[in-house]
């Protein structure tokens, strides 16, 4: 049996497409994709060969680009 209640998906990332991302980051979808070839974009999941993102995986990605300049 699933848990639907509201506390059960507070847990769950909700998954965004490319077109989502990329807006999301303010790029467009082909740097999206060009990030993905290279292996150097935000992590993310192939469904039935489709690319989706974890929110929560891109926030935690933007997050381990921060500088933190030290004076």
């Amino acid at each position: 049996m699933t848990d639907t209640s509201p506390a059960a998906a507070v847990l769950v990332s909700a998954l965004m497409d490319s077109r989502e991302v990329a807006g999301y980051l303010k790029v467009s979808e082909s740097t999206l994709s060009r990030w993905r070839t290279d292996k150097k974009g935000p992590p993310y999941l192939r469904l039935g060969g489709i690319a989706r993102y974890r929110l929560d995986s891109v926030d935690a990605w933007l997050a381990s680009l921060e500088l933190h300049e030290h004076r």
